[in-house]
């Protein structure tokens, strides 16, 4: 069970958030019911930055960006809804702060820059954000620091969470059999050919 933004979510809740998407997309109810315009149009950028279409489908064609906004919605409780929109308004500040623009008017460069600010770090620095983010808010110096990284850390996890749980993915990247069979343990990846689904 992933640990993000202080909560542990269960399987079981993340499932009906999945099931919730694919039943929403189908019938065309993408609206997003927690995030804002401008918290939507960041998500957007980062999911596909994270994991962009290339000759396989991206984040964005299997409506990533759905996903999180329910289990935002739908998973989060108050106080972690509330560190996620502090760490979006960091991000959101720093992005006019150093490209002097609103992030509407922001392209996929600005957005990929910013993030790799954030990312490409020493090992020494990875290990103190680790540090800080394993520490309670109230116990935390740097505001700043502890909510953008909550928030950027959520995205990636929901993004890559969000991708390969996925029907499409499921089906159509990973190895997919319906009926499995017998169950083999410790099978090296290069005989199976690629991860499975099911």
């Amino acid at each position: 069970m992933p640990v993000i933004l202080g909560g542990v979510v269960a399987s079981s809740t993340l499932f009906n958030v999945l099931v919730s998407c694919k039943e929403d997309s189908k019938s065309g109810h993408n609206t997003l019911s927690f995030l804002n315009k401008e918290q939507s149009i960041i998500i957007h950028h980062l999911v596909d930055i994270i994991l962009p279409a290339s000759d396989t489908v991206g984040a964005l064609d299997v409506n990533v960006p759905l996903f999180i906004d329910r289990v935002l919605e739908q998973v989060l409780n108050k106080t972690e809804q509330e560190q996620f929109i502090k760490g979006q308004t960091y991000f959101e500040n720093k992005f006019k702060s150093v490209f002097q623009k609103e992030v509407f008017q922001g392209d996929q460069v600005e957005f990929l820059e910013l993030l790799t600010a954030y990312f490409e770090v020493s090992e020494d620095q990875q290990q103190e954000i680790f540090k800080i983010l394993a520490k309670s808010e109230d116990d935390v110096e740097n505001k700043e620091l502890y909510y953008t990284y909550k928030y950027l850390t959520f995205i990636r996890h929901y993004t890559l969470y969000g991708y390969y749980t996925s029907e499409v993915v499921g089906k159509e990247i990973l190895n997919y059999n319906p009926f499995p069979g017998v169950y083999e343990p410790c099978v090296p990846l290069s005989e199976v050919g690629n991860s499975s689904s099911i």
